[in-house]
């Protein structure tokens, strides 16, 4: 079969945007964002050069929609942590854990998720980030967090602290400060300083 034949025959069963979302999730990985390109990504799918653009713009706007996925990924993991977690206090350290794994696991993805895109950013972003808002308050009004700042303010301090465990262990970070490569045990020490009433932690 033809390569174009292969694309007709994709476009009738709508799946060539997911092979080339597919196929591009490994280029990604393989290669970082770099490196990647939407020719090799229509080689791996069997398509002609011309193929990805019926469906994305260019790179960036592939780039885009798989930072998209990212952050609905994220946003499940969270809601999972949440959901799971048996008190206000532990669901903070929950999710910052999950954060954390999500990072490690998809080093590629969590890289596109927070780099500057030219277009708009994504809507998933924000619904992700409103699980640790509604998480922070939960804590607040249980108190195990302070009440003194608006729950938006405390979030995106906490949030900061996670985020930057992050990207430090998907760097090598640690291990450059010489601090060891234990991204967990150094997030509930930052957190303490949050939480209170939790020893040990």
């Amino acid at each position: 079969m033809a390569a174009g034949d292969r694309t007709r025959t994709s476009y009738h069963h709508g799946a060539l945007r997911e092979a080339l979302l597919g196929a591009a999730r490994g280029l990604l990985a393989e290669r970082g964002a770099a490196a990647f390109s939407l020719s090799e990504l229509a080689r791996r799918v069997g398509v002609s050069a011309a193929a990805p653009y019926r469906h994305f713009a260019d790179r960036e706007a592939l780039l885009d929609a798989l930072a998209d996925e990212g952050y609905v990924a994220l946003g499940a993991g969270l809601d999972e942590a949440a959901r799971t977690a048996p008190d206000p206090g532990e669901r903070v350290i929950r999710l910052g854990v999950a954060y954390l794994r999500f990072a490690e696991e998809n080093p590629a993805v969590f890289d596109i998720m927070f780099r500057e895109r030219p277009g708009p950013q994504s809507a998933a972003g924000p619904p992700a980030f409103q699980i640790l808002v509604t998480a922070v308050e939960q804590a607040q009004e249980a108190g195990a967090l302070p009440s003194g700042q608006p729950a938006p303010i405390t979030a995106r301090t906490v949030w900061a602290t996670i985020h930057g465990l992050a990207v430090l262990s998907a760097r090598g970070g640690f291990a450059k400060l010489g601090l060891g490569e234990e991204p967990y045990r150094l997030m509930a020490e930052s957190f303490a300083v949050f939480l209170r009433d939790r020893p040990g932690r």
